[in-house]
């Protein structure tokens, strides 16, 4: 099962010691690996179909991406394939431009049934997979929800009611994280997020992982859905998670 990562802080940072232990602890997953962060407005991926860790040594780029990346918002993504091909276009995060920004988006879980889902808008560049149609899936409501509505609606319901047409409709285990470069959306319906904010072995910030003990010895929060729910979102700025809701 793929793994994802994320560090929000109020100030450009970077993850030289989180984003390599990331890899480290989720190198059971072999099908490649993406780092995404914004500069200036704008997204900005870079990714690899190779093993993120291999003997004895994290995957070189990612481990100078982990150094010399700088930005509020960093999200990684380390693949385990469950649908489409090995190669670099199915490596997360996935990037689209809508609602006048640009949104990163990385997904772990499986949904075969959103597979059959067609978009008439852009498509994520390709790739054909379940992650890369529940990406235009979200975007395709989010805009639609916009249209129909009288007056603006919050982002966090933007995104919280895509979600739950998503589960409705398309039935399956969701895990994802989406950002504007100023909130990132954290939902899950199977597994969790860890959460912990400010560390004192790794970098600052706030830092989410689906790794389910972590990434340090530290008091991670875990962060799942009730029995009840269709899931859990997060809504997190700078080191707040200024929104937690059931769906």
């Amino acid at each position: 099962m793929c793994d994802l990562f994320a560090l929000s802080a109020k100030t450009n940072f970077s993850a030289p010691k989180a984003l390599p232990l990331f890899a480290f602890r989720a190198s059971k997953n072999m099908d490649g690996w993406g780092i995404g962060y914004f500069r200036k407005g704008h997204a900005f991926v870079e990714k690899s179909a190779q093993r993120v860790y291999m003997p004895d040594r994290v995957h070189d780029s990612y481990q100078r991406l982990a150094r010399v990346v700088s930005s509020r918002i960093i999200i990684s993504h380390v693949r385990f394939r469950t649908s489409g091909a090995v190669d670099e276009c199915h490596a997360h995060p996935f990037v689209l431009n809508f609602c006048g920004s640009d949104w990163l988006f990385a997904h772990n879980g499986k949904a075969p049934a959103i597979e059959t889902y067609r978009t008439q808008g852009e498509v994520v560049a390709g790739a054909a997979s379940d992650s890369a149609r529940a990406f235009e899936y979200l975007r395709d409501q989010m805009i639609s929800l916009c249209r129909k509505s009288a007056a603006p609606l919050p982002l966090f319901d933007l995104v919280s009611q895509g979600t739950a047409r998503m589960i409705e409709e398309y039935p399956g285990d969701y895990n994802y994280l989406l950002s504007n470069g100023l909130v990132i959306f954290a939902f899950t319906n199977h597994r969790q997020f860890m959460l912990l904010e400010g560390s004192r072995k790794l970098e600052g910030g706030l830092l989410l992982t689906t790794l389910e003990k972590g990434l340090s010895d530290e008091k991670w929060l875990r962060m799942a859905r009730s029995s009840s729910a269709q899931g859990l979102m997060l809504a997190v700025s700078g080191t707040d998670v200024v929104v937690r809701r059931s769906l």
